[in-house]
């Protein structure tokens, strides 16, 4: 069968140090159009950001989101406690108190109500009976804090199954984190189709509480104490009392308004078989009847016998009427594959790069800058060690002069005689692409299908901590005024020969008087970095270099930290980036990052959680090379 088309935006890109017009500008992919999509995911998330909405507790911090004017706030059992007072947090900026009301931790279900409620923003709600396997989705919540200069982190994803055996949830590809907790999941349109809850290890398996449950509890959630639920309100209910028989289950009984009446079944009907499957008890039809809906399907068909006459019955899984039937893409299972046109004609401003710390050979990605002056490839610092070299396609390499580093925002700029012309122009930008959460991103590869992320935040500052600092491996104690070692651990200050009781008097430049001293100067400093450490020892001086270590792994506290490939080693500490939902891993940082425009973004910068990739934007990565196009190697 031949690719289907796709649609793309006529605007030229400036690459490879010309402009040319997108080949597969005018390609769709059957009635998927990838601009109209992008439109409706930008319009969406406007529609429901304003109403997505950071809970704190005092000390936790958790989503919601408001569906009604008078202060109503949907969200997380596991998060909310009935009675219990909290913060809620808009995107404008805005603060209100709200009380819990109803909640049961069970089915994960809780409402919250805002008092003094005025001039609220509200999200409407959706349908969640009717949702298929392949239709898009939305996540607009708070992952890790609230940041206003951040905002709510948006993720595109689809539905790969829209009711699970687990607790009767929806399984999504739109990841989600600690924080998410309580947050919308929503459509294409901007309805809310449910509330965030759990995850598993595997990216591609999030969960919600179906909208649906919320709307059938409705008023237990609002009142305020916690309540049972019997079974999971989105598996199906059959409603009727079967009793078992030698070729099938025999109905004795049908409840009024059940499933089973609205399909038209009836009382003696004996049931044989579902969808070509016998079954022989009233448990092994729900059993088949979940099974079947969790993987997807919305009707089965009923083999049954009555009055010695088979009879076929359709069984709505369903609402039995749907007045628009969601629109799905098969083609987001693969959704790279869908840009691989125009992935083919960036994969150039993709580099490879490999180089050494301490005799290990370290791997990471770069992006190529077409310019006449020194620095015509840009990557991360922390990852790019001694003896650099870019690799090609046809195995060779090509070696690579460090021009100039960038710690404040972890860049660095190298040389590279190329024996072609290519790269990307940043002569003519002027300012960055403009803030738009939801439009779609891609993130090449030159040996591989690459990466499509959707823009998940405004611009903002990533401050420093101490996670991404150096490790020096001791633990810091005070005696007498003074700030001492009193554990040399295994690591960078026992490698240098420091020792238990010394009394550190300078870092650097920098003299330590108290503990924070330490621990502010160390959480600037990057792994690998190089450092002199003055100490007292037996009332003489002893200075010495130190290289800074990796802090070791910390036991995960949550599965959410167990990621493939791991976080970043320096993932904070950016003076100004913008959030995506790449699974990048680590060493693929550095690379570059375009709208499916072809106009470029920027370079990733870090892998910071399950959730967020950042993005530094063009601007300082053209600043930094103005700035230091004429250095010599720093190195």
């Amino acid at each position: 069968m031949p690719l289907p088309r796709i649609v793309f935006s006529k605007k030229p890109l400036l690459i490879f140090g010309i402009f040319w017009m997108s080949a597969a500008a005018c390609f769709a992919v059957e009635d998927l159009n990838v601009t109209d999509l992008q439109a409706q995911i930008m319009a969406a998330v406007k529609k429901v950001v304003p109403a997505s909405v950071a809970v704190n507790d005092g000390g936790m911090v958790f989503s919601g989101v408001i569906v009604s004017a008078d202060g109503m706030v949907l969200s997380a059992g596991h998060a909310v406690k009935s009675n219990r007072r909290y913060k809620v947090l808009l995107a404008d900026g805005r603060e209100f108190r709200a009380k819990g009301l109803g909640s049961n931790e069970r089915v994960d279900m809780a409402m919250l109500k805002i008092e003094n409620p005025s001039r609220l923003p509200v999200a409407e709600l959706g349908d969640s009976a009717s949702l298929l396997t392949n239709q898009p989705c939305i996540s607009i919540s708070y992952p890790g804090t609230y940041d206003k200069n951040r905002g709510s982190v948006i993720r595109f994803g689809y539905v790969t199954r829209p009711v699970t055996s687990n607790k009767g949830m929806i399984e999504t590809t739109a990841v989600m984190e600690p924080g998410d907790s309580g947050g919308p999941l929503v459509d294409i349109n901007g309805r809310v189709i449910g509330i965030h809850s759990n995850i598993r290890k595997d990216t591609k398996q999030n969960y919600d509480v179906p909208i649906d449950s919320f709307k059938q509890y409705w008023e237990q959630l609002k009142t305020p104490k916690e309540f049972e639920v019997v079974g999971w309100p989105s598996l199906p209910k059959l409603g009727f009392r079967g009793e078992s028989e030698s070729n099938g289950v025999k109905v004795v009984k049908i409840v009024e308004g059940g499933l089973a009446q609205t399909s038209g079944l009836k009382v003696n009907d004996l049931v044989q078989a579902i969808s070509g499957k016998k079954v022989n008890s009233a448990r092994s039809i729900y059993d088949k009847l979940v099974s079947l809906r969790t993987t997807g399907e919305s009707q089965v068909e009923l083999s049954v016998l009555r009055e010695q006459k088979r009879k076929l019955i359709q069984l709505n899984l369903t609402k039995a009427k749907v007045l628009e039937k969601p629109k799905t893409y098969p083609e987001l299972r693969a959704f790279s594959k869908v840009f691989k046109s125009l992935e083919a004609k960036l994969d150039n401003a993709q580099v490879v790069i490999k180089s050494q710390f301490n005799q290990k050979s370290q791997t990471v990605w770069g992006t190529r800058i077409f310019r006449e002056g020194r620095g015509n490839v840009i990557s991360k610092s922390t990852l790019v060690g001694t003896r650099p070299r870019v690799q090609r396609s046809n195995g060779s390499s090509l070696a690579a002069e460090v021009v100039a580093r960038d710690p404040k925002n972890d860049l660095v700029l190298l040389q590279v005689d190329f024996p072609e012309v290519g790269g990307i122009d940043l002569s003519r930008i002027k300012g960055d692409l403009a803030e738009e959460p939801g439009r779609l991103l891609l993130t090449p590869d030159a040996a591989g299908d690459g990466s499509i992320s959707t823009w998940g935040s405004n611009f903002f500052a990533v401050p420093r901590t101490r996670v991404s600092g150096g490790y020096l491996g001791v633990v810091i104690g005070s005696r007498d005024n003074q700030v001492v070692f009193e554990r040399v651990e295994n690591g960078a200050a026992k490698k240098a020969g420091f020792q238990p009781g010394d009394v550190v008097l300078k870092l650097g430049d920098k003299s330590v008087r108290q503990r924070n001293d330490v621990f502010r100067f160390l959480s600037n400093q990057d792994v690998n970095s190089r450092i002199e450490v003055t100490v007292r020892r037996d009332g003489q001086e002893i200075t010495k270099e130190v290289t800074l270590g990796k802090r070791p792994a910390e036991a995960s506290r949550h599965i959410a930290d167990d990621l493939i490939g791991g976080k970043s080693v320096r993932r904070d500490g950016f003076s100004r980036v913008v959030s995506h939902d790449a699974n990048l891993r680590p060493e693929q940082c550095g690379g570059p990052v375009f709208d499916i425009d072809g106009s470029f973004l920027g370079v990733n910068i870090s892998r910071f959680s399950r959730t967020r990739s950042y993005i530094i934007p063009r601007t300082l990565i053209k600043e930094f090379i103005d700035q230091n196009a004429s250095s010599a190697d720093p190195s």
